[in-house]
């Protein structure tokens, strides 16, 4: 039976190839739900076949995204505590919802991830695929995948999983900035969030170097610009007066916005 990695490509997924492979003997299919973070499709697919992958899947759920979510959280100005973007949990739900719904079709039971053991994306895995297991909406006898997180199930440290790529000929994820074993990225349509040293108390700041897309603001342009949004029933419509649909529309202000730091 082969087993189903949700796949990003970085050093945590990268990790959890060869160790699957090395560990249950079943081949492992790497599937990459697009919510925002892809950027080279071609490089995880390649990437992916380095690492033992038996495939390589490619999902473009930025669309879910919205529908199912970010327009709610738009429409409702939802932010966590008033303050912080539900980002990187709308994205994990409708991650599993296509993960689960790709393993009934190539017949995966066991379904993996690579959470650690810190944050709640270990959570909403586990809950939403446990959930959908058999079935989009779950199986009628009861049952469910078999979820494996192995960078937690085996406490992995960062370190300890570049070494085991490098001591089996791999490469270890270095490129850009905040790549490799230092900062662990979650790149979203709806935000990015980083994890690092920095992050476990709040002693000291993120260094500029942690941020994959933002410029630091000391570089960023000294004049403001102003934006005007249009909606429709809710719904981000136009900006600056040329329509858009809301994804490329979402993406173009984060890019305007990671330019201004």
């Amino acid at each position: 039976m082969p087993i189903l990695l949700a796949f990003s490509g970085g050093l945590d997924t990268s990790f959890c190839i060869p160790f699957l492979r090395d560990t249950y003997d079943e081949p492992v299919h790497a599937v990459t739900v697009d919510t925002g973070g892809v950027d080279d499709a071609d490089a995880l697919a390649e990437r992916a076949d380095a690492l033992g992958a038996e495939a390589h899947h490619l999902i473009d759920a930025r669309e879910a995204l919205f529908e199912e979510h970010l327009q709610y959280l738009i429409a409702g100005n939802v932010l966590r505590g008033q303050v912080y973007p539900l980002c990187v949990g709308a994205e994990r739900v409708v991650q599993a919802r296509k993960v689960a719904r790709l393993a009934d079709r190539i017949g995966a039971t066991t379904v993996a991830h690579g959470s650690t053991g810190a944050g709640n994306d270990q959570v909403r895995f586990d809950v939403a695929l446990r959930a959908l297991g058999g079935g989009e909406d779950g199986s009628e006898d009861g049952s469910a995948f078999e979820v494996i997180a192995p960078v937690r199930e085996h406490e992995v440290a960062r370190e300890d999983s570049a070494a085991y790529l490098q001591e089996r000929g791999f490469d270890v994820p270095s490129e850009g900035p905040s790549k490799g074993t230092a900062y662990s990225v979650n790149r979203g349509l709806w935000g990015t969030t980083v994890g690092g040293t920095e992050t476990h108390t709040s002693r000291q700041p993120l260094p500029d170097v942690a941020y994959p897309d933002t410029v630091a603001p000391a570089d960023a342009p000294d004049e403001a610009q102003t934006l005007t949004l249009a909606f429709e029933e809710g719904r981000p419509a136009a900006l600056d007066g040329d329509a858009l649909d809301p994804v490329p529309l979402i993406g173009t202000l984060a890019d305007l916005g990671a330019a201004h730091g």
